[in-house]
């Protein structure tokens, strides 16, 4: 009776903080569903483009990543704008920045410097519109529930992306890249303005949650903040490498264009599953096994998409589709831990920090993906590694907590 008891009263107080907060998630679901987090999943499109209309090859494309590394270096300094100065300002000028920067990608010369260039204006203007400053307006308004109310903002970013493949690619077939691009820009700036119309107020003190460790330089000295850094890195390696190839990967199996765009939307459709999953999951468990779990299922995917075996389609859709679920997971449990154990004075800073492992692992990626079909004609060997990134970066996950918790971290991570 005393159990049941305590169950309901946990129900009701998550109806509660949903009642209260449901602007918060959809406002901040909304802005990330059209920024940087969908310009992942639709970038591939572009490189059979590029490599027609321009003579690139995927692994000078592909070195576009180092740009992202560059841009990366600046995500904790914009969390920390957000930390000091709330979310609107940085949302403002973010989506400004991510939107002028792909009216530069539709007017493009050939020139592939200018390509670099305005891909590090995209990748550090974006940064701004994505989880590094959105997650704080989830997580402030929610304790009891926040595992769900994170996965659910963030489960908006994969049915935009299951959506907006097919459209880009008709998009391209009809009027072609450059019209893509011009879309992309339009799209991020209309879901930035809705979002910060829908967002509430912002608390400069949070009520009721525990503070944690107040500063991002005492974070630093904590093992579980390393781990959490170097976990992310890691199994965006792989992720990074099939989201910035996956297109061409699929039309190298002899897939028609049509089913490239089919798959990706499949990938995003496993995001989705496995993030709503595994926010409800994070509410219930530990989220160093939920990550675990939910990190070490992709590298099976790897391994079938190296492996090669029939049916061909199928076996393609399973890799991708396990993929996909450690792509959601990431998402979810990179924030929770962090307002977990260390609490929101300088979240964003610390959501920054994840954001930089982020892109150096997707830009790893990419590297390792694209310069390893240039040399061997396939993405065989890459797989392969990507399998053992993603083994690597779940035990990290799995370390979190295994030792002494630091003063100041609360339970739940």
């Amino acid at each position: 009776m005393a159990r049941a008891s305590v169950d309901a009263g946990q129900t009701s107080g998550a109806l509660q903080e949903w009642r209260a907060g449901w602007r918060s998630v959809a406002s901040a679901g909304i802005a990330m569903a059209t920024g940087l987090a969908l310009f992942a999943y639709v970038v591939s499109l572009f490189i059979r483009e590029y490599v027609r209309d321009f003579g690139w090859t995927r692994g000078e494309i592909a070195l576009s990543a180092f740009a992202t590394v560059a841009a990366s270096l600046a995500t904790p300094v914009i969390g920390r704008w957000a930390d000091l100065h709330g979310v609107r300002p940085v949302v403002i000028v973010s989506s400004l920045g991510f939107g002028a920067a792909c009216v530069g990608m539709a007017n493009q010369t050939g020139d592939i410097r200018l390509y670099y260039g305005l891909y590090f204006l995209l990748v550090l203007f974006g940064m701004g519109t994505a989880s590094v400053a959105w997650t704080r307006v989830v997580g402030v308004a929610f304790e009891r529930s926040r595992g769900l109310a994170l996965s659910v903002s963030l489960s908006l970013i994969t049915v935009s992306a299951f959506v907006m493949p097919p459209i880009l690619q008709s998009i391209i077939a009809e009027h072609g890249w450059r019209a893509a691009w011009y879309v992309l820009g339009g799209y991020c700036v209309v879901g930035a303005a809705i979002g910060l119309m829908l967002m509430p107020a912002q608390p400069k003190v949070v009520p009721g949650q525990a503070v944690g460790i107040s500063g991002f330089r005492m974070a630093v000295q904590v093992p579980a903040f390393w781990l959490a850094v170097g976990g992310m890195y890691l199994i965006n390696i792989p992720s990074g490498g099939l989201m910035n190839q996956m297109a061409a990967l699929i039309d190298d199996k002899g897939f028609s264009e049509v089913d490239a765009a089919r798959v990706m939307s499949a990938f995003a459709v496993s995001v989705f599953v496995g993030r709503l999953i595994a926010g409800a999951c994070l509410d219930r468990f530990p989220a160093r096994i939920v990550a675990f779990v939910s990190m070490v299922l992709p590298a099976f995917g790897c391994v079938l998409l190296a492996a090669g075996w029939e049916p061909m389609l199928a076996l393609t859709l399973v890799g991708i589709g396990l993929a996909g679920v450690s792509q959601g997971a990431e998402g979810d449990v990179g924030p929770y831990v962090i307002a977990q154990r260390f609490g929101f004075s300088a979240f964003s800073g610390m959501m920054g920090a994840l954001g930089a492992a982020t892109a150096c692992g997707t830009a790893t990626g990419a590297v390792l993906f694209g310069q390893t079909h240039d040399r061997t004609g396939t993405y065989d060997a890459a797989l392969w590694i990507g399998a053992c990134a993603f083994v690597l970066g779940a035990l990290c996950y799995l370390a979190i907590g295994a030792g002494k918790a630091a003063a100041g971290e609360t339970r739940g991570a």
